[in-house]
């Protein structure tokens, strides 16, 4: 029997003590891992449910080893090719711990690509279709407790039209059984289901709502008590509370629970509640515990803006996926942290899980860092025909929004739910066809009424999705201005000016800015030179600054990708981070536009200008902070060779007052570029508060005359032990730069030679170093 799993698989169930109450006390186990080695084979040509390869008496002992979680597309364990789509078989013995006879048992996988048959002693317990939702099964009554146990899964990656993900998706369909699966013990009266709504207005607190399940006790009553702790500290508790079944036997309970001196959860303070709920049936002594964590947080949008806690929040963001070098999608916990950890230290309080819901503990680290979060399902680029269709709805779309909802909702860092991405395709002034928006009013509407405490949207790519965002709380937007959606990264300025003429109350979120690139690709800011690192840097720089100098009704932006990652259509080259995790420079790039406010931000027109023309570029100032910076300066000047030497060629400074929350255009550089200029140039520009304290660095590389590529300079700051060193200061001429946690910055120079200086802990260390055009030169410092 399937049943649906609630928080709970991931909860502590213990015996507990209640004041004033006489109690007995009984220990128990949660669970049996069932990860682990595995028995493994490959299905191609279907045969394996012809020839019984689930039944308890087939010799498996010609079957490969296999560790799960684990998925066959990475790695050579399965002995099958890289790309193999298809039928894969699992198979697996284990016993019943003791003592586990009467209490309910699970079987719980958190996640099989694509679809899962399950048999448990030959048995077929059913099946399940979607590749990032847990499931379960109740066994209670299918285990032999005496002796083995034989379960058997049978994964099928296959891709097709009408199911979700379809067909032609553009990370990989990695086949097998990604996440971890466990035996689950629960009482025969257990929570099925526990949703915990925050809310801070108008008094803090939350709403708790329970679903009980009964396995044939049918008590009469039951007595329930909450409490709430923050720090381990008690802050708030309910009354000892009768429960009674319902006209239709069902066990629901309902109540709201006051918190006072709230805390409230947001990046910047991520802190955490934990909810215990207690319950104990008519005629027994025992207590039974389930405890889960929760924030206090409100998401809402007003007009064109997004609110966190009653505050207008401006999010700074990367995309993510699921994929790691040997483990494809069956990515450790480790892993998982780290590339989160990444992320945040970029100074972004928001991550864009694509496409589908990720492991749940990656969710637990959100919610722990302060990193909000989109999680949407994985109806990529489905066609009208297919989103129309009742039954991909029936068997696809509806259990995955569902399972997604009941699975991850107490998470205080999901503030976005998503019901697909880029299945709109009617550009502007078009509506899209009827079936997308039905589509899109049928979801968001069902959504809705399974949980209003967040807001609920899709990703429609470029200027698509017309006639769908009136059922949107905000617009979701992949911009690919000068790689899908047009050559001309510049595109995005008038682009988002005609979505906002057409959407005027909708707050506009970039979901995804991306270029790809190749390493060791270099062609110039000015050559446009799709695959160049250039050029990738360029896109990220124009596409972010951008959108950010229309935070009127631009709400946030993000990275796509913090990786690069296996791809399925496209090559995948979209990180700032290689697949392995080796730092690219636009890292440096993101970095340094996301790392503090006030912001100095530079929009130019073009990367290639003309000796004799002259070079105009607006300078805005961009600030999220809710305090003035008054009195400031801007100091710019421009770089280039001259008489083969490193030299400034021209400078200026300008006055500014950048209000708070605002984005302001500030002036323009002027600069008439000599006859006689050529090749690689750069704009800087730097911000100094009214005492000359640096606010915000900015620089724009440009080409003249002709596209010609930078030399690049990799700074690589140790200790005695090889260990990256934070915060070195890494001077090149004028330039400064301080490492972060990676120790590692990026200098983009006209060819030559140059002294490189690294400072830490009133140390220098200096040497020349001799660079060359369209080449990484890599210096390594060591303390």
């Amino acid at each position: 029997m399937r049943v649906p799993i609630p928080f709970i698989t991931l909860a502590i169930l213990s015996v507990i003590m209640i004041p004033g109450c006489e109690i007995g006390i009984r220990e128990g186990v949660l669970r049996k891992d069932l990860s682990g080695i595995w028995r493994f084979r490959a299905d191609p040509n279907k045969v394996g449910e012809k020839e019984g390869w689930f039944k308890t008496d087939y010799d498996d002992s010609n079957w490969r080893d296999f560790k799960v979680p684990g998925v066959w597309n990475e790695g050579r364990e399965a002995g099958v090719e890289w790309n193999y789509s298809g039928y894969g078989w699992f198979r697996r013995w284990f016993t019943v711990p003791k003592g586990w006879r009467g209490y309910r048992l699970d079987l719980n996988f958190l996640a099989v690509y694509l679809i899962a048959d399950v048999w448990l002693n030959g048995r077929h317990l059913g099946t399940h279709r979607g590749g990032y939702t847990a499931f379960s099964f109740d066994v209670t009554d299918e285990l032999n407790y005496d002796g083995p146990n034989l379960l058997v899964v049978r994964a099928d990656n296959t891709g097709r039209r009408f199911q979700v993900p379809w067909h032609s998706i553009d990370w990989w369909n990695c086949g097998g059984i990604s996440r971890e699966v466990y035996l689950e013990r629960r009482p025969l009266f257990s929570v099925r289901r526990l949703f915990i709504t925050p809310h801070l207005t108008p008094k803090a607190g939350i709403d708790l709502d329970v679903d009980f399940e009964d396995r044939g006790l049918n008590p009469s009553e039951v007595k329930v008590y909450a409490e709430v702790r923050f720090e381990g500290r008690t802050v708030a508790r309910t009354n000892l509370m009768t429960l009674r079944p319902d006209r239709d036997g069902r066990w629901h309970l309902s109540r709201r629970i006051d918190i006072p001196d709230p805390h409230p959860w947001s990046p910047d303070t991520p802190d955490l509640y934990r909810l215990y709920l207690f319950w104990r049936l008519k005629g027994e002594r025992m207590w039974w515990r389930l405890s889960d964590r929760f924030g206090l947080r409100e998401v809402e949008v007003r007009d064109t803006k997004l609110y966190l806690n009653g505050e207008e929040i401006f999010l700074q963001g990367v995309a993510l996926h699921q994929d790691y070098p040997g483990m494809g999608s069956a990515v450790s916990k480790r892993a998982q942290r780290e590339d989160l950890m990444r992320i945040k230290r970029l100074n972004a309080n928001f991550v864009r899980l694509g496409h589908y819901p990720f492991h749940p503990y990656s969710l637990d680290v959100c919610d722990e860092i302060g990193l909000l979060a989109w999680m949407e399902i994985p109806v990529w680029q489905n066609s009208p025909e297919e989103l129309a269709d009742e039954e991909m709805y029936r068997n696809w779309v509806k259990p995955q929004l569902d399972e997604m909802i009941d699975q991850y909702y107490n998470h205080p860092s999901i503030i976005f739910w998503s019901v697909g991405n880029e299945f709109s395709r009617a550009w502007l002034p078009n509506k899209e066809p009827p079936q997308t928006i039905r589509y899109v009013e049928r979801t968001t509407r069902h959504v809705r009424s399974r949980d209003r405490s967040r807001l609920v949207t899709y990703a429609s790519a470029a200027s698509t999705g017309y006639g769908t965002w009136k059922f949107l709380d905000l617009i979701g937007k992949p911009l690919h201005y000068g790689w899908f959606h047009s050559k001309n990264v510049y595109d995005v300025r008038s682009q988002v000016e005609l979505i906002h003429k057409y959407a005027p109350r909708k707050p506009i979120l970039a979901i995804e800015l991306c270029g790809m690139s190749e390493e060791g690709d270099h062609a110039g800011y000015g050559a446009d030179k799709r695959w160049s690192m250039e050029y990738h840097d360029k896109l990220l720089r124009v596409l972010l600054q951008s959108l950010m100098i229309r935070k009127e009704y631009v709400c946030g932006v993000t990275v796509w990708t913090l990786a690069d990652l296996k791809g399925g259509r496209e090559r995948g080259t979209y990180g700032l981070f290689t697949r392995d995790r080796k730092v690219k420079f636009l890292y440096d790039t993101v970095r340094n536009l996301f790392t503090r406010d006030p912001k100095l931000l530079i929009i130019e027109p073009k990367t290639l200008f003309r000796p004799g023309e002259t070079f105009d570029v607006e300078l805005w100032g961009f600030n999220r902070l809710r305090r003035d910076f008054r009195g400031c300066k801007i100091e710019w000047w421009i770089t280039g060779l001259k008489d083969g030497r490193y030299s400034r060629l021209a400078s200026g400074e300008m006055m500014a007052n950048i209000p708070a929350n605002s984005s302001k255009k500030i002036g323009i550089v002027r600069w008439r570029v000599p006859k006689d200029r050529i090749g690689f140039h750069t704009l800087n520009a730097r911000l100094l508060d009214g005492k000359g304290k640096e606010l915000f660095f900015n620089d724009l590389h440009f080409d003249v005359a002709r596209p010609t590529p930078p030399a690049i300079l990799r700074v690589d700051v140790v200790d005695g032990k090889g260990r990256p060193i934070e915060g070195a200061r890494v001077r090149l001429e004028d330039l400064e730069k301080t490492t972060d946690y990676i120790g590692t910055v990026h200098f983009l120079m006209p060819q030559g030679r140059y002294r490189v200086r690294a400072i830490w802990k009133g140390k220098e260390i200096s040497d020349e170093i001799k660079l060359k055009q369209g080449e990484v030169t890599r210096y390594r410092v060591s303390f």
